[in-house]
């Protein structure tokens, strides 16, 4: 997207949240009588959050948010940027500013009434794909963190907060308390509610802090173990399992001629290879990475369950941990070429060779579906190369499989 496509996303996504209101971009200064000024941090062109401004404490809290991701001189950094922007000097900086004026009740007006006190929020919104939401950190005035709600605008968004607060509901159900639940601290689902057009599930905010860092190199096999058996484990074939019945009717759902033959091909080939193979079956995130979880006071925080699902093979999070991660620094696109190292990934889990092996190929075949599906959403463009360049791979693998 161009600076100006950007821009222009993030100004319709704030007269979302202030209906009727006139959102206009401003530089400081400029913003006498309006309702609510938002600064672009750290700038319109390059925006990953827009803070309130006038308002030094929300503001540093909104930047107090750390990820198993960042590494000790990110975490330094952005600690030392939320104590200089507490002061309200900083702040001065940040040239590029939304004015909010006018307008009926806002979604801060709502989430007040939802949450019995006054709020305040940070908004942030992602990169341009089939999943992009608003995600508001709600705080206090004084910068105390509230809670986080994620806002459902599109179909594909109000689809996947559905799916996360029915996941939620089902672990908070299911889980012991966060003392004791090996370690794993799921948010708490507050309220699920439908504002005018949108969607608002509003969370708690999990604990994060800069000194809660542990080495990269340590995946969290533990707490992925404990959140596998949640709802119990059940041992079957592959071709007698629920997530079989699942994966062999997909291909009805693309689309696209061609690409709906190839992925039918694939899934066909597949289940012919492994059908009589048996796996484990339990539960898992979806979407389990670094930069979803974080380390504090020695409980693992895990949020952005939209993809949680039962029923799947061991060791789908574990494979999706470590190969995400290694495509932020491939030098090569996304699914170039087979992780031929995968199983490998597998090792801390135990299992036979050949269940490995498959796990691998079940596991890329399950993302493959789920790209194919989110790329045909309207703004699922990003996602369109990957998808076509997993779905190649795997079709290219069906020679190893004869």
């Amino acid at each position: 997207m161009s600076a100006a496509e950007t821009r222009a996303a993030w100004i319709e996504a704030v007269g979302e949240l202030w209906p009727g209101a006139s959102v206009d971009a401003v530089a400081p200064g400029e913003s006498e009588g309006a309702r609510r000024e938002l600064a672009f941090l750290p700038d319109a062109d390059h925006p990953r959050l827009l803070v309130p401004a006038g308002l030094p404490r929300a503001a540093a809290t909104a930047l107090r948010r750390y990820s198993h991701d960042l590494g000790p001189r990110q975490r330094a950094s952005r600690a030392l940027t939320a104590a200089a922007v507490r002061t309200g000097l900083p702040e001065r900086t940040l040239r590029d500013r939304l004015r909010v004026t006018g307008g009926g009740p806002s979604v801060e007006d709502r989430l007040a009434e939802l949450l019995g006190r006054p709020v305040v929020v940070s908004i942030g919104l992602g990169s341009a794909r089939a999943n992009r939401k608003p995600i508001l950190h709600v705080l206090s005035p004084r910068g105390e963190p509230v809670a986080f709600v994620k806002v459902g605008d599109t179909g594909t968004a109000r689809d996947l907060l559905a799916g996360e607060a029915a996941a939620l509901g089902h672990l908070n159900a299911h889980l012991p308390a966060p003392a004791s639940r090996g370690r794993l601290h799921v948010p708490e689902l507050l309220h699920h509610v439908t504002w005018r057009t949108l969607d608002l599930l509003v969370l708690e905010p999990l604990p994060t802090g800069a000194l809660g860092w542990r080495p990269r190199g340590q995946a969290p096999v533990a707490q992925m173990r404990a959140l596998f058996e949640v709802g119990g484990v059940e041992r079957t074939p592959l071709r007698d399992s629920g997530f079989w019945d699942g994966m062999a009717a997909s291909p009805a759902g693309v689309l696209d001629e061609r690409q709906r033959a190839v992925f039918g091909e694939v899934v066909e080939g597949v289940g012919k290879a492994h059908g009589d193979l048996p796996f484990d079956f339990g539960a898992w995130h979806g979407d389990w990475t670094p930069w979803n979880m974080a380390w504090h006071r020695g409980v693992l925080r895990l949020w952005d369950w939209e993809r949680f699902a039962r029923g799947v093979p061991d060791g789908f999070d574990l494979l999706h941990y470590r190969l995400q991660e290694a495509m932020r620094t491939a030098s090569g696109p996304p699914y170039a070429t087979w992780p031929d190292a995968a199983a490998a990934v597998l090792a801390p889990l135990g299992l036979p060779a050949a269940t490995a092996d498959a796990t691998v190929r079940l596991y890329l075949l399950e993302l493959c579906r789920r790209y194919l599906l989110a790329a045909q959403e309207p703004i699922g463009g990003p996602l369109r190369a990957d998808a076509e360049r997993l779905l190649s791979l795997l079709h290219a693998d069906l020679g190893r499989l004869s």
